[in-house]
């Protein structure tokens, strides 16, 4: 007896629909649990869809990205970048943690440091002025020993000064 295609796909549709459910993932009850036994357990599928929602927050057309990149949570962030030229910078920092609402960025320049809070799991990043200038700037932000998963996306970008908005420059700090 041969089969038809039309049954393939059905039995292929239910078996999507379906799902899979491994015994791990079942409640005792019977039924599939809400959650797994490790919460802030991240696997590959979930770096790959929080770099996809940060790299999408923090386009910005009116920017002219000089560098990007994404860090571990677990290793946090420490670089150095160099500001050259006429047009002023804007740093953008966003990340994605389990349990984790925010972070504390440190920005030095010289014997200039501002610390400065960046909030986590928000849908647009922390966006940070810095003017050009010959001396590089040091970015600097440091997870707690207990954010072993997650992930910090930081993009560096030119803009127009008549596009720098509120402190022009958030290593020196504008309070008046």
């Amino acid at each position: 007896m041969s089969k038809s295609p039309l049954a393939a796909v059905v039995l292929l549709s239910a078996a999507a629909v379906g799902g899979c459910v491994s015994p791990a993932d079942q409640d005792p009850r019977g039924g599939a649990s809400a959650s797994t036994a490790d919460d802030d357990a991240w696997g590959k599928g979930d770096h790959e869809k929080a770099m996809k929602r940060l790299s999408r927050a923090a386009r910005d057309p009116d920017a002219e990205l000089v560098d990007d990149g994404y860090a571990y949570g677990k290793e946090g962030l420490d670089r150095t970048f160099r500001t050259p030229g006429e047009r002023p910078y804007r740093l953008d920092i966003g990340c994605e943690a389990p349990g984790t609402r925010e972070l504390t960025l440190r920005l030095r320049r010289g014997s200039t440091t501002q610390e400065w809070a960046v909030a986590c799991n928000d849908r647009l990043p922390d966006a940070f002025n810095i003017p050009a200038a010959d001396q590089p700037f040091t970015a600097t932000l440091h997870t707690p020993g207990s954010m072993t998963n997650g992930l910090i996306h930081w993009r560096l970008s030119t803009l127009g000064k008549e596009d720098v908005e509120d402190c022009p420059d958030d290593i020196e700090g504008c309070d008046a």
